[in-house]
């Protein structure tokens, strides 16, 4: 027997049971994160229910000893597998037990993997088989609507092995004897090999020997490329070529530390909903492998229950989310329930680029992609059929599992050498049997098992009327089959019908049951039935059948009406109304008595008639209030009695006006000027409108946000109704430093309304009047210095600003007149140039001291102050008052003079206490009086002592 079963080798004997779960997509979607692996593999399995039986048949296939070895159903569900010890492929058609067998035209060929395809061509779909010729290593196509065998010769000991066909016909196969992935292009004979790295260079003598592939068609909206999956048997690997850029990732079983792998067939398929690659391996294991993701791919693996099993041909059957493979050593078919949750461990692979294509890293020699054209022979083998009987139908149950989602099903013959295997489109599970001398080919099928049931089970009507059963057909196991729905036992007089009569199950279906006014009464027991699949179910049903009773005598009823009108529309404050008629419907009248709801808060109502025998009118009043909420009302009447309660057939609806309720806030001007450190007061105006009666609470806010403040007096004002006016007094107030346009927003507050009044807040920095008409210009050098000195400087200060609020309401009081003087008459500008010539110096010695103490300094602010009014009293008073003292000399006494420099000195000292408690305290009312009092006493000083000691000179001369 020419079998090259991978599971011949060595395998480990193993125990524990282990499966995975692979949580990673393959490249067909964008990668996610590997999760945290365990090592060794931890297993948390969770309970699944497989399938307790199958129905096995078997049947020998025609040529003894022909070894049947690969397998595939077409569309048809025709059963195709080679004979690799008898040349030939068949075809078995279960519909009528009828085997076909070619003779393969190459001698001793050893087919060994098939690949059926429906192909689409010029004739319309045409099934082709493609398989591999292990011995002749040739690729092989068998042409089912031309009977045509074409053959492409690959260079000597190749020894094709697993073969693949994609969608565009491309045929992908891996040349076992050469360490070589291979791709045939039927139609033009071009044929492209990629030499793995590693490989050997004795053809014949693989190093790798690579065994299985897949084709993964990759396409996202970046780009289309093809993955092809092989095995390498004795390279202990598994790899993934991506044809596009020839990058291929290896990902090496040795390096997870179990000893030899051996990977031999493996498929893609899902676990838990994720792609992943399942993979047999000779050693004893089953295993699954997810995308990898840079870091690595997870990785698990099922060591299966049976010990030395030798797993092989695994496929994949999505209907049950299982992988299927053989147990080739032991005689078992077994499945991976692919729904598990279970833990993984990273398995991180290898990259390289193939060339010629270049890449980093490229691949070791010699790993390369060479292309060539290869021609082709075509014969006409002649197909023999001979229709055979089942050998045996027999029931199987789980021999072992599930353990780690595994399941194994043992067949009738230990020694059968089960190999590949292939599920059709009905989930029948096909197989061969490679044993020469058992020489069958197998097939794994469900009992088909359904149920139908009945809801309700007893239905009771009078003759004339229908009744409706809901009937439930659920699919217990297997695939289904139509059900053909019918009613036994129908009497007679009664119609029966179902909808739907026929379906595959699970459905639902309605039994309609109906009769006639002459239909005999009584208890009617029937039974519906159910066929599908030569199964049978049914579902028992009572049909009572009662003779019509007397009707019983009529109960009382009532309706109630809106007569007139449907709807009304009120201001606030006013009414409305409804007629309303209450009916009798029927029975002996009863008292009934009225209600009614949906009101808003406000509105009030009652009945001229609030209850009454019907039939009685009755109209119903309703009353709003001035503060009823404007908006309308759907008016529920509602009519009740003992037991029975009835709403109006017709919604009233009520809609009220809201009546206007506002307010208007104004004032004299829009805009308003201030200079720093004053206020001004203006008059708001409160003005009610329409309905607004209550208290409106003013505020206001400046945009931007500054020092400015406004306060009303009073803050809350009382209006009345019927534009009444009230006014509040409005004092804004600006501080020394703000400058600019500012806008106030005057807000009025009510219950109801509020309402908002702007105005435009101008704030000039005061002016130096005086100076400014005597140079001429605001931008005079004097004027300039003047402003600096006391803007930037004085008034940065604590002191110094609280100094200038007290000397600006003095100054401001009779500098606009001195100014406005001065700019009509040039004389009095020239004299005043003169006497301020003495103070412009006093001040620039004053800014000298006030600089000498440091920038921004309260000392500095109190030395120049001190200063300034001493030499300002020297300067300008000393002379004067010399003058006056010069006459009185001989009749003041020295004491007097004395006491009144004593007195000065003493005010002096009071007002330096009330200085410095002002600065700790930041007083600022105190600081006004004592900065000022400082500067007089200064100044007095100043001009006193110096005219004292003058008029003591000149009286003692």
């Amino acid at each position: 027997m020419s079998v090259h079963s991978p599971n011949m080798m060595t395998r480990s004997n193993l125990a524990l049971a282990v499966v995975f779960t692979g949580l990673i997509l393959f490249s067909t979607v964008s990668p996610i994160a590997a999760a945290t692996a365990t090592s060794p593999s931890s297993v948390r399995t969770e309970a699944v229910t497989p399938i307790q039986k199958f129905t096995l048949t078997e049947w020998s296939a025609p040529t003894a000893a022909s070894g049947p070895y690969g397998v595939g159903v077409d569309t048809n569900g025709k059963v195709w597998f080679t004979e690799n010890d008898t040349n030939k492929i068949a075809r078995f058609d279960p519909t009528n037990n009828n085997f076909t067998e070619w003779i393969i035209t190459t001698p001793k060929s050893d087919p060994h993997n098939v690949f059926v395809k429906l192909v689409t061509s010029s004739n319309g779909s045409v099934t082709r088989i493609f398989f591999t010729e292990f011995a002749s290593s040739k690729i092989a196509q068998f042409d089912t609507s031309t009977n045509k065998l074409t053959e492409w010769a690959l260079a000597a000991n190749s020894n094709p092995a697993g073969i693949y066909v994609d969608e565009n016909n491309v045929v992908w196969f891996a040349e076992s004897g050469r360490d070589i992935i291979g791709r045939l292009i039927p139609s033009t004979g071009q044929l492209t090999e990629w030499t793995l790295p590693g490989a050997s260079t004795a053809p014949g003598s693989p190093a790798l020997k690579p065994w299985s592939v897949y084709v993964q068609v990759v396409t996202n909206p970046l780009y289309s490329n093809r993955f092809v999956w092989f095995t390498e048997m004795l390279g202990d690997k598994i790899g993934r070529l991506e044809v596009t850029s020839n990058r291929l990732t290896v990902w090496d079983f040795g390096a997870l530390g179990f000893g030899v792998y051996q990977p031999s067939d493996l498929t893609l398929g899902t676990f838990q909903t994720l792609p992943v690659t399942i993979i047999t391996s000779a050693n004893n294991r089953v295993s699954v492998l997810g995308n990898d993701t840079g870091g690595g791919s997870l990785y698990q693996e099922a060591i299966l229950p049976s010990f030395t099993a030798g797993p092989m041909g695994i496929t994949y059957d999505s209907r049950r989310n299982a992988a299927w493979f053989s147990e080739n050593n032991i005689g078992n078919i077994a499945n991976l329930n692919t729904t598990n949750v279970l833990a993984g461990r990273l398995f991180t692979p290898t990259y390289c680029t193939i060339a010629p294509l270049t890449g980093s890293p490229s691949c070791s020699s010699p790993a390369t992609m060479l292309s060539s054209n290869i021609t082709s022979t075509v014969s006409s083998p002649v197909g023999i059929s001979q229709l055979v009987s089942p050998v045996a139908t027999s029931t199987v149950g789980i021999h072992q599992g599930p353990v780690a989602g595994v399941t194994e099903y043992s067949l009738s013959n230990s020694t059968s050498r089960p190999t590949y295997v292939s599920v059709d489109s009905m989930g029948n599970v096909w197989f061969t049997e490679n044993n020469v001398t058992v020489n069958r080919i197998g097939r794994l099928s469900v009992p088909y098992v359904f149920q139908m049931s009945a809801s309700p089970s007893t239905q009771t009507i009078n003759p004339g009327q229908t009744a409706t059963f809901s009937l439930s057909i659920n699919l217990t196991s297997g695939y289904p089959q139509p059900a053909q729905l019918s009613l036994l036992n129908v009497p007679s007089g009664v119609a029966a019908v179902f909808s739907p009569q026929s379906q595959n199950p699970p459905f639902s279906s309605t039994l309609t049951l109906t009769t006639t006014n002459s239909t005999t009464t009584g208890s009617f027991s029937m039974t519906v039935q159910a066929v599908s699949g030569g199964e049978t179910a049914i579902a028992s049903i009572t049909l009572i059948i009662e003779a019509v009773k007397p009707p019983p005598p009529p109960t009382f009823d009532f309706d109630i009406s809106v007569v007139a009108p449907t709807t009304e529309t009120v201001n606030q404050g006013e009414s409305a109304s409804f007629s309303l008629l209450v009916g009798l419907v029927s029975g002996s009248p009863q008292p009934v008595t009225l209600t009614a709801s949906g009101f808003p808060t406000g509105v009030t109502y009652s009945f001229t008639r609030p209850s009454g025998n019907p039939t009685f009118n009755s109209t119903i009043n309703i009353f709003t209030s001035a503060n009823a909420p404007g908006g309308t009302y759907p008016i529920t009447i509602t009519g009740s009695t003992s037991g029975l309660t009835h709403n109006a057939e017709q919604t009233p609806v009520l809609t009220i006006i809201e009546l206007p309720r506002d307010f208007n806030l104004s004032t004299t001007v829009a805009h308003v000027t201030l200079v720093q450190s004053s206020r001004v007061d203006m008059l708001l105006t409160v003005t009610s409108v329409g309905y607004f009666n209550g208290n409106v609470s003013l505020s206001g806010s400046f945009s931007p946000s500054s020092g400015l403040t406004v306060t009303f007096t009073p803050s809350t004002v009382l209006l009345q109704s019927g534009g009444a006016v009230t006014q509040s007094t409005m004092e804004i107030t600006a501080p020394k430093n703000t400058v600019g346009n500012y806008q106030l927003t005057v807000t009025g507050s009510s219950s109801t309304p509020s309402r908002a009044h702007q105005l435009t807040i101008s704030i000039q920095v005061s002016p130096c009047l005086i100076a400014t008409a005597t140079y001429g210009s605001e931008l005079a050098p004097q004027v300039q210095f003047l402003r600096d000195f006391r803007d930037q400087q004085i008034m940065n200060t604590f002191a110094g600003s609280n100094f200038m609020t007290v000397f600006n309401a003095w100054y401001y009081s009779f500098s606009p007149g001195v100014a406005q003087y001065e700019s009509r008459s040039p004389e009095a500008r020239s004299i005043a140039k003169v006497a301020l010539y003495p103070l412009m110096q006093i001040l620039r010695l004053s800014e000298a001291t006030f600089l000498a103490f440091g920038p921004v300094s309260e000392t500095g602010a109190l030395a120049a102050g001190l200063l300034a009014g001493a030499l300002i009293g020297l300067t300008y008073l000393a002379l004067p008052l010399f003058c006056i003292l010069w006459p009185l000399r001989r009749r003041i006494s020295a004491r007097a003079k004395a006491r009144v420099i004593r007195t000065t000195i003493c005010v002096l000292a009071l007002f330096l206490l009330g200085f410095a408690m002002s600065e700790v305290f930041v007083f600022s009312v105190l600081m006004m009086v004592s900065s000022a009092g400082l500067v007089l006493a200064a100044l007095i000083l100043g001009s006193l002592f110096p005219a004292v000691i003058a008029a003591e000179f000149r009286r003692t001369v």
